[in-house]
């Protein structure tokens, strides 16, 4: 009998190390793959509620820039009450390569909650915003 407990005590150990150890690979995947995102995030948020809307137009990739005209960027930004940008709620991304997609939940000075969805793409070092969208 004392060797059943014996076997299973390594075998629970051997279980809880291989949970931590799946933990930490996930952790550090994550860590390291969204290095900087939140701060080009906030950035990209922030120059619009300043009024430098050019540079947080500069802020997105090619793509974004041939797809969305400035125009439709500055309608995009009124429509949503971007400028009233006052702090973010962000979800947990979901990483693909150097792609990245999240849900952000913009908060206005007044305490209104704008769900957006948005794409960044890695850039170097930096991240790109490549979708803006309603949630």
């Amino acid at each position: 009998m004392e060797s059943f407990i014996g076997y299973l005590g390594i075998g629970v150990a051997a279980v809880v190390g291989i949970v931590v150890i799946v933990w930490l690979i996930f952790f550090v995947r994550i860590f390291f793959g969204t290095k900087g995102l939140p701060q080009a995030i906030t950035k990209f948020f922030e120059l619009i509620a300043t009024g430098e809307i050019d540079n947080a137009y500069q802020l997105t990739t090619e793509s974004f820039r041939a797809q969305v005209s400035k125009k439709q960027f500055l309608k995009l930004v009124k429509t949503n009450k971007i400028k009233q940008y006052q702090r973010l709620k962000m979800a947990m991304p979901n990483i693909k390569g150097g792609n990245c997609t999240m849900g952000v939940t913009l908060i206005t000075k007044s305490g209104m909650e704008i769900p957006l969805k948005m794409g960044l793409m890695r850039k170097g070092k930096g991240w790109q915003v490549d979708v803006l969208e309603n949630s």
